[in-house]
């Protein structure tokens, strides 16, 4: 039975599945803080993608972290990255005229590329939190590529690009479709959305469970935080 969800930098998933042996993939590290929050917990290996010159500046040494100084979405080329002052940087375009941004030029590859240069076969978790680009990252991957995972956490965007929802379903569809069960923590978005891989061994009680206790009682921390705050 896998009793807890945990939840770090806004991303939820099942820490049971994660130990020292294991392999977490963080796509969109920011400033780093998922991938040392993973690395303190559980001395895992991390390997991370971060295409923003500021915030790779920002992430500390680890002899367990590997950082790929690169944007992952659906093509291997060269992108304009918007840095936006009030939000993520991503690249897509502003949410209005008036969203001010600056742009840097980066790379951006495949998730199968990023595998094949990091010398990565299996994920236990991977976090996607690209910002808009998973999208056309989900599109670009095989589905041998996506079973590779044990869970994927991901962060979609559909709370600034609404009209990205549909593909969103497509997504979760087809996670299901080739063995994953979803589970959705967020009521309204799919701003934090797991993929368990049913060959885990997750089984009917415990998916009962993440979809109603635990859901719902993230809900409540979540609004137990702001109060506090």
């Amino acid at each position: 039975m896998f009793g807890e969800v945990a939840y770090v930098c806004l991303h939820s998933f099942l820490p049971d599945l994660i130990d020292a042996d294991s392999i977490v993939v963080d796509l969109g590290a920011n400033d780093g803080d998922f991938a040392h929050a993973m690395i303190e917990r559980f001395h895992c290996r991390v390997i991370a993608a971060e295409p923003v010159r500021e915030l790779l500046d920002r992430i500390q040494p680890h002899p367990l972290l590997q950082v790929l100084p690169v944007a992952v979405g659906g093509k291997n080329q060269q992108v304009s990255v918007n840095v936006f002052s009030s939000r993520c940087a991503s690249v897509l375009g502003p949410m209005s005229p008036e969203e001010s941004s600056a742009t840097q030029l980066v790379e951006m590859i495949t998730l199968t590329e990023f595998l094949r240069r990091a010398h990565v076969e299996r994920i236990d978790l991977l976090k996607v939190d690209i910002e808009g680009a998973e999208i056309d990252m989900f599109a670009s991957c095989s589905d041998e590529e996506l079973q590779s995972a044990r869970q994927v956490t991901v962060e979609f965007h559909d709370f600034i690009y609404r009209e990205q929802l549909p593909a969103i379903q497509r997504i979760c569809e087809r996670m299901r479709d080739i063995g994953f069960v979803v589970l959705p923590f967020t009521f309204r978005n799919a701003a934090d959305v797991l993929f368990v891989s049913r060959e885990t061994g997750i089984g009917r009680a415990e998916i009962a469970y993440l979809r109603s206790f635990a859901r719902y009682g993230k809900g409540i921390v979540r609004r137990l935080r702001k109060i506090a705050s």
